[in-house]
C-alpha cells in the first residue's frame, strides 16, 4: 500500500476588480501543469499525483494596471514586495523537527526564511487560521511576483472571472516525509509594511496583508513512500555488498 502526502493550500480574503471584471481573490494557488484533477462537493481541491508537481501562484495587479490592490506590491506601486509560501505538516504535529524535506524552484529564486512549530507567522495576532492545520510544523519560503503582466483567472473550477494580474510557477520535489505525516498543506501570503517576513518581529502584531482562498487548495498524492535519506544509504550499501557477494560467488 502506497501511502499519500497531502499538500494543501488554504486562502482567506476576496477582493473585487473593478466594473470590467469579476471578482478574484486577492492572491491565488492553483494548478500549474502537469495532471490535476479537481474534486468539489465541499472538498474543493486540485489533486495530482505528478512528481515533481507544477505549482501556480497568482496575484492581483494594482488598479492601475487593471487589477484591484496593492496586495503584492510596495506602496507606491512600483516596486514588487514579497510573497511567501508556507508548507505545513498535516494532521497537527507536536513537534518542531523537520518533518518533511523539500525542493522548490521557481525562476526568480525562492529562499527559506523561517521554520518551527506553531501557526504561522508566530509573531502575528492576524496569523493564518487554524483550519483543522495548525499548530503543527511550517517552513516559510521566500519569493517575488517580478514576472511580466499579464491575465489572470479564477483557478476555483466552476468559476469564472479574470482581469490583470502577475503568475509565478513552482516545481516542488518532496524529498521525505516523516512516517507520522499524512500531508503537506499549503498557504500563500504577503506582509504588511515593507512587505518583508521577519521572524521574532514583535513590532507589527498584525503582518499578513493578504492570503488566499479556502477553495484554492492544492493536494499531491505520493505514488509510494519516499524513506528518509539515511534509509536510502543504508539500502544502497545493501545492495552494493549483495552485488559483491555475487560477482565472489561467480569467480
Amino acid at each position: 500500500m502506497k501511502k499519500s502526502l497531502t499538500i494543501a493550500a488554504i486562502v482567506f480574503g476576496m477582493a473585487a476588480f473593478g466594473t470590467t471584471a469579476y471578482a478574484l481573490p486577492a492572491l491565488q494557488l492553483g494548478p500549474g501543469t502537469g495532471d490535476w484533477t479537481y474534486i468539489g462537493g465541499g472538498d474543493d481541491t486540485w489533486y495530482t499525483s505528478d512528481d515533481p508537481y507544477n505549482l501556480q501562484a497568482l496575484a492581483n495587479a494594482t488598479q492601475a494596471d487593471g487589477g484591484d490592490g496593492d496586495y503584492a506590491w510596495d506602496t507606491d506601486g512600483a516596486i514588487m514586495q514579497y510573497a511567501y509560501l508556507v508548507f505545513s505538516a498535516v494532521p497537527n504535529a507536536d513537534s518542531a523537527t523537520d518533518l518533511f524535506d523539500i525542493d522548490i524552484f521557481n525562476d526568480g529564486g525562492v529562499t527559506l526564511v523561517d521554520s518551527g512549530f506553531g501557526t504561522p507567522p508566530p509573531e502575528d495576532l492576524n496569523s493564518l487560521s487554524p483550519h483543522s492545520v495548525f499548530p503543527t510544523y511550517y517552513e516559510v519560503y521566500e519569493f517575488r511576483f517580478d514576472d511580466v503582466l499579464e491575465d489572470i483567472w479564477n483557478t476555483e473550477e466552476g468559476e469564472s472571472g479574470s482581469g490583470k494580474g502577475y503568475i509565478e510557477d513552482f516545481v516542488v520535489d518532496v524529498l521525505y516525509y516523516d512516517p507520522g505525516v499524512e500531508g503537506i498543506h499549503m498557504d500563500l501570503l504577503t506582509i504588511f509594511g515593507d512587505g518583508k517576513y521577519n521572524p521574532g518581529d514583535f513590532e507589527n502584531q498584525f503582518l499578513v496583508k493578504a492570503n488566499a482562498p479556502y477553495s484554492h487548495d492544492a493536494q499531491y498524492a505520493s505514488p509510494e513512500p519516499i524513506p528518509e535519506p539515511a534509509t536510502m544509504l543504508l539500502f544502497g550499501a545493501g545492495l552494493a555488498g549483495l552485488a559483491g557477494m555475487s560477482r565472489r560467488k561467480k569467480k
